[in-house]
């Protein structure tokens, strides 16, 4: 059995996987009630006016990377036609209430245009 059989569990047919790239400031570590490491990579509100809190994903933390040239990035590579569960701290209503969490799940491909999506923004308007 090669390599490719192994990582695929015995199955010969090649999976596909994508690579996301993301800031280091993005991802925070931290151990599971299992005691191993994970890592949860924070996606910016699209809208710059969307004041709410930031969605989050995990992965272990043997599955996230650093950038080979020394810049301050991270990537990672996931399985293209997977699916990912997103969670949003969502804020109480009333004084004093309980903050609550909020999830849904995301295809990767989606889940990947929107950890890059710093990469569509117009530089030079941040700049000034």
């Amino acid at each position: 059995m090669d390599n490719t059989e192994m990582y695929n569990g015995g199955n010969s047919q090649e999976r596909k996987e994508l690579t996301i790239k993301f800031s280091r400031k993005l991802a925070r570590l931290f151990t599971g009630k299992d005691g191993k490491e994970y890592a949860a990579i924070a996606i910016p509100n699209a809208d710059s006016d969307d004041k709410r809190a930031w969605e989050e994903f995990v992965l272990p933390a043997e599955r996230v990377h650093d950038d080979y040239f020394g810049s301050k990035s991270l990537w990672a590579k996931i399985p293209e036609d997977g699916t990912t569960t997103l969670s949003r701290s969502v804020k109480p209503e009333t004084e004093g209430g309980e903050w609550t969490k909020k999830e849904r799940s995301v295809d990767n491909v989606t889940l990947k245009s929107m950890v890059e999506a710093y990469k569509q923004k117009n530089k030079t308007a941040a700049a000034r």
